[in-house]
């Protein structure tokens, strides 16, 4: 089964946008200079150091500095909701090839994200972590039709997602800067291939001891995202057009939408109302191909974790402005 232009779209993204804010952990605890390591401290842990990871973490630590262990593996969970925008719509019948169609409108599109992936990291460097995850979401769309008729159509979906990226954070004073880039692919049910997208983020923060063990951290920061623009399959009409709605498609060649066509448009036009009202429209397919984009590619962020001890640390962020989401995290952190 295939899902239609405006759905796949918004799955696409979704599944992109999904994967990439579950990947994003801020791992800048470390590198903050209020947080360095007293001489006993510091003596204490260059005595029985014997890490091979971070590369240079001996040399951190005789600096002072207090790095997290090297490994770690986290649960996340995410919910997102998200507006998508459609354009250069084509379409075509049987074994035509595409062709532009001005007649079909959108109004709105937008999706509801909700999945959980499992990360691995691994302190490369002092400064630098590398991270792989592998999760699954489930994807629930919403596209508004204004033309030729008003209907609205959803559809839902689950799929499997996984990628891979690099966090780098430095210390500013008492505050920490960290920047993040990921890649990421969704294999959505609905669609033929897996959606490849990349996410960047910068995230500003500062980092507070709660005690011997206890550090709390809170920052802002902004995030962009990337993915591919361009989708093309088939669709089944039963999961595009409402049966109830072929009644109102009767007379359309009367329509002032039909007679503003020219004689190419009205040939595709033609094509597809025949298939509608006298095909059924379970097995009946309509090819497309159209662009997508991020409504808004920036959003905003502002989050917090708190690092229970050296092993468990849980984490919390919200996306608005842009975007709206929420994001929960349990990560437990060793030493290899």
């Amino acid at each position: 089964m295939r899902i239609n232009h405006s759905k796949r779209e918004i799955l696409k993204r979704v599944g992109f946008v999904l994967i990439l804010l579950m990947v994003i952990r801020v791992s800048g605890l470390a590198q903050n200079p209020d947080l360095v390591l007293s001489d006993e401290e510091r003596e204490r842990i260059l005595q029985n150091y014997k890490s091979i990871f971070p590369i240079w973490g001996k040399k951190a630590i005789e600096r002072g500095f207090d790095l997290p262990f090297p490994a770690g593996i986290g649960i996340n969970y995410l919910y997102m909701k998200q507006d998508i925008g459609l354009s250069a719509l084509e379409l075509s019948a049987g074994d035509n090839p595409t062709q532009p169609v001005d007649f079909i409108q959108f109004n709105d599109a937008d999706s509801k994200v909700s999945s959980y992936n499992v990360r691995l990291d691994l302190w490369l460097l002092p400064f630098l972590n590398v991270y792989g995850l592998y999760g699954r979401g489930r994807a629930d769309t919403t596209v508004l039709i204004s033309e030729p008729i008003e209907f609205e159509s959803g559809v839902s979906q689950v799929g499997n997602f996984y990628g891979f990226g690099f966090t780098t954070a430095i210390g500013i004073k008492r505050n920490w800067l960290a920047f993040d880039i990921n890649w990421s692919w969704s294999d959505l049910e609905l669609l033929d291939d897996p959606v490849q997208a990349r996410i960047l983020s910068i995230r500003y923060g500062r980092t507070i001891k709660l005690g011997p063990k206890k550090k709390l951290a809170v920052w802002v920061g902004t995030m962009n995202q990337k993915f591919e623009t361009i989708t093309q399959g088939s669709v089944v009409l039963e999961d595009v057009i409402p049966p109830e709605f072929k009644d109102t498609l009767q007379d359309y060649q009367n329509s002032e939408w039909y007679q503003d066509l020219n004689p190419a448009q009205r040939g595709i036009a033609d094509q597809i109302m025949d298939k509608i009202l006298n095909s059924d429209l379970g097995q009946t397919k309509i090819n497309y191909r159209l662009d997508k984009a991020p409504a808004d590619p920036w959003n905003m962020l502002l989050g917090s974790s708190l690092e229970w001890n050296k092993h468990w640390h849980i984490r919390a962020e919200a996306g608005f402005i842009g975007r709206f989401s929420i994001m929960i995290g349990l990560n437990y952190r060793f030493k290899l």
